[in-house]
C-alpha cells in the first residue's frame, strides 16, 4: 500500500520501533533474495563457505540497520518515519510494498 497523503506512516500504525523492524526486515529480504539469485554461482562452494557467506552478509545487514535502529525511538519525528516508509517502500508487516 503506497499512499501520497500526509501521515502515511501514522495511518499505517507505524511508530519508530515498528519502522525500525520493517527496515531491518526489508534489508534481510534483499539479502536473502540476492543469495538466492546467486545460487548457481554459489553451488560450487563448500557448506562451510556457504555458511560463511550467510554469516557475513547477515553481519552486513545488521551493521547497515544499526544506525537507523538507534535513531528510531518510540517518539521519532513523523517526517523521519514518513521518509523511511516511502524511501524503502515499507509496510507494517515489514515487507516491501507492492
Amino acid at each position: 500500500m503506497i499512499c501520497d497523503g500526509i501521515g502515511f506512516a501514522s495511518a499505517l500504525g507505524m511508530n519508530g520501533p515498528i519502522v525500525s523492524r520493517a527496515l531491518r526486515n526489508r534489508f534481510e529480504a534483499i539479502r536473502q533474495a540476492e543469495i538466492k539469485r546467486l545460487g548457481k554461482k554459489l553451488r560450487g562452494l563448500s557448506e562451510n563457505d556457504r555458511r560463511f557467506i550467510e554469516t557475513i552478509t547477515a553481519d552486513i545487514v545488521h551493521a547497515i540497520a544499526r544506525l537507523p535502529e538507534r535513531a528510531l525511538v518510540a517518539d521519532a519525528p513523523q517526517p523521519a518515519l514518513e521518509a523511511l516508509v516511502r524511501l524503502f517502500a515499507l509496510e507494517h508487516d515489514g515487507s516491501a510494498a507492492h
